[in-house]
């Protein structure tokens, strides 16, 4: 049987406390008071009809779980690793400011400007810059799906530019 030293405390206090962690944790607990709004709404299903408020839910439980897998991957990564990630990336901040522009413009600027733009923006924050009018069509096919489910299937009025 091998012996092995526990890990330093102030190693695990960083591990725990580190910038990505912190903004895993605040959206863990953006996501709960989500879904709790979310579910004071309603009910999600009443007498076998879709309420308004299902999509909500699922956006808001989905939110949850991946934070959690989030969470655990990084609390579980190597030491090595994160100190490699925290090479000056700030990727988490771009996407946090991504949602605010988007939140700002999705009512005056409509549902397929903001939401294409939206979606192209997280599509380069998390690839390269190749290739960026597939990029930019993958973007637009989101968009037209996202619209067809909200509008057509749903009946979710979507703010539009021209009125």
């Amino acid at each position: 049987m091998a012996l092995t030293t526990p890990p330093h405390p102030a190693w695990e206090k960083t591990m725990l406390l580190n910038r990505h962690l912190l903004f895993l944790y605040v959206t863990l607990a953006v996501s709960i008071g989500y879904l709790i709004s979310a579910l004071s709404l309603g009910a999600p299903i009443v007498e076998s009809r879709l309420t308004p408020s299902f999509f909500p839910v699922v956006v808001g439980s989905a939110a949850i779980i991946f934070s959690c897998i989030l969470i655990l991957q990084k609390l579980r990564a190597a030491p090595e690793a994160e100190q490699a990630d925290d090479a000056g990336t700030y990727t988490h901040l771009w996407v946090v400011a991504a949602i605010f522009v988007y939140i700002v413009a999705f009512k005056p600027v409509g549902y397929f400007i903001s939401s294409g733009l939206f979606v192209f923006a997280l599509i380069l924050l998390f690839s390269n810059f190749e290739k960026l009018l597939q990029k930019a069509a993958m973007s637009a096919a989101i968009v037209v799906v996202g619209y067809i489910v909200f509008q057509q299937m749903f009946g979710v009025r979507l703010p539009a530019l021209w009125g």
